[in-house]
């Protein structure tokens, strides 16, 4: 069912999406091209970089992703909320940031100038204008894809499209959804057979969190029990390093809105359960959270399929995700549901204020995923 995507894509609320985009061209523009015998895996770096980068500027939040050889995937949430608290001055900092003005020989970006930031939010109309753009999915996506492919394009000394198409997006509707698509796209390297572990899983949001939570453990020396701190193998790719602040300082709104590249290195992707000053995207603890991945991806593996793990059955039950289904769900979520996935009580209500009838995975939604939490006695 062809829907333009400006009708689920609500500007101005808030809503959480799974996007992904494919390469065109032949198949490992991210990895070893065996037709040229070039190396083309540090592209995954630049896709991880500019992630973070937009992420400081946008008010959208990154939940997770997963760069593969052909394609990646993110989950990101819309916030409006923090864009309507941002000052004139703000926003027009933020956007100089991201359109420089100016460069210097070397053609690297210059911060924007005094002048120009005032000159700028001289401009109320278009000030109200920016600060939509700045939390507009499609913008972020823009930003995202096109970078990606005139960096490529230079570097193969080409021109034309690097992107098969405008980037696919689902609606994330519930709890339910997210924690589901969160996970599918956190093992896409194990269900595709290039890491064993999350923890192996490079270029993947799940390894800088459970990186980020050892180092956390360890300065505490409290682990949650049953739960041990993943070994780091030799040969795993370390996360990439901040990026420069090139453009200029970014104000600070509020504490839930600060840069990303003010915080330190692993604490730039959404939280999964919220903090002081910013909001989770999960009711799980990130040692929950790690566990859920890391028992999927292990039950996962070749041979190793079979029953749920029966600890996983209170966190799948408290999300209202259905234990006996859930292998297949984080096995195959992206091409089980289309424009949204949710609870069919949230399809339902997604497609009334749609002005349909229903949507492709209603009858995916009844066997994934359970109608209500389980009332505690």
């Amino acid at each position: 069912m062809g829907l333009p995507r400006s009708q689920y894509v609500q500007e101005g609320e808030e809503g959480v999406y799974h996007c992904y985009s494919r390469c065109v061209r032949r198949a490992f523009l991210f990895g070893f091209d065996a037709f040229t015998r070039r190396d083309f895996s540090h592209r995954k770096a630049w896709l991880v970089d500019r992630l973070r980068y937009l992420a400081s500027i946008f008010a959208i939040e990154v939940c997770a992703y997963a760069v593969m050889i052909t394609h990646y995937h993110s989950v990101l949430r819309t916030r409006p909320d923090l864009a309507a608290l941002w000052s004139d001055l703000e926003v027009a900092t933020r956007w100089l940031t991201l359109f420089p003005r100016h460069r210097d020989p070397k053609g690297v970006p210059l911060p924007p100038t005094e002048k120009e930031i005032r000159a700028l939010t001289n401009l109320p109309d278009r000030i109200a204008l920016l600060r939509k753009r700045l939390c507009s999915l499609s913008w972020f996506m823009g930003r995202m894809n096109e970078f990606i492919a005139r960096a490529a394009n230079k570097e193969d000394q080409v021109k034309g499209r690097f992107w098969e198409s405008r980037f696919k997006c689902q609606a994330l509707l519930d709890e339910a959804a997210i924690a589901a698509c969160m996970a599918y796209v956190d093992l896409n390297p194990i269900r595709a057979g290039v890491a064993e572990t999350p923890e192996d899983s490079d270029f993947t949001s799940i390894q800088e969190r459970i990186r980020a939570w050892g180092k956390e453990m360890a300065k505490t020396d409290s682990h949650p029990r049953g739960m041990t701190v993943p070994a780091m193998h030799s040969g795993s790719i370390e996360t990439c390093t901040p990026l420069p602040k090139q453009a200029g300082h970014v104000p600070q709104a509020n504490l839930d809105s600060f840069s990303v590249l003010t915080r330190p290195q692993e604490a730039w992707l959404c939280p999964i359960q919220s903090e002081p000053g910013r909001r989770g995207i999960l009711e799980m603890t990130t040692a929950e959270y790690i566990d859920l991945v890391d028992r999927s991806g292990r039950m996962m593996r070749p041979g190793k399929r079979g029953a749920i793990d029966p600890e996983l059955e209170p966190i799948l039950l408290r999300i209202g995700a259905k234990p006996d289904a859930w292998l297949d769900t984080v096995s195959r979520f992206g091409p089980k549901f289309r424009l949204a996935a949710g609870l069919a009580s949230s399809l339902r209500s997604f497609a009334e204020r749609l002005g349909r009838r229903w949507f492709q995975g209603a009858a995916t939604a009844r066997i994934a995923f359970g109608p209500t939490r389980p009332q505690l006695a």
